[in-house]
């Protein structure tokens, strides 16, 4: 029997240590997979199982939804309508790219308001 470490050195090789490391890490990584296997079908099992709860709605949450899916709804309508109508005015007015002229007269106009230095805008 081996007493110590040194002595487990001296008696073993170097490729007897790598294959006992790499039999351990196979060990663990087989049982490692394994532990996810079972914890992933027990979890794909318990929702299955608690999915009717879930989607099984009272009078009142059936009620709820359709309000709330109803207000959904048109509130994408209106969006999709009043776009079609000012969608090219809200594009013209917030999206062109400004001149060097406008960005000018703004620099003059901070100027005219002489703000502190931490709020003037940076152009």
């Amino acid at each position: 029997m081996i007493s110590t470490f040194s002595d487990l050195l001296e008696n073993t090789s170097i490729s007897d240590v790598i294959q006992l490391y790499w039999n351990n890490t196979l060990l663990y990584l087989t049982d490692f997979f394994a532990f996810l296997n079972s914890l992933q079908s027990r979890t794909i099992l318990n929702i299955a199982e608690k999915l009717p709860e879930w989607l099984y709605f009272d009078e009142f949450q059936t009620s709820l939804l359709q309000i709330f899916l109803g207000i959904l709804f048109l509130n994408l309508l209106f969006i999709v309508i009043l776009w079609r109508i000012y969608g090219e005015t809200i594009c013209e007015r917030f999206m062109k790219l400004s001149t060097l002229r406008e960005i000018e007269e703004l620099k003059a106009s901070v100027a005219k308001l002489k703000l502190p230095k931490e709020h003037t805008p940076r152009i």
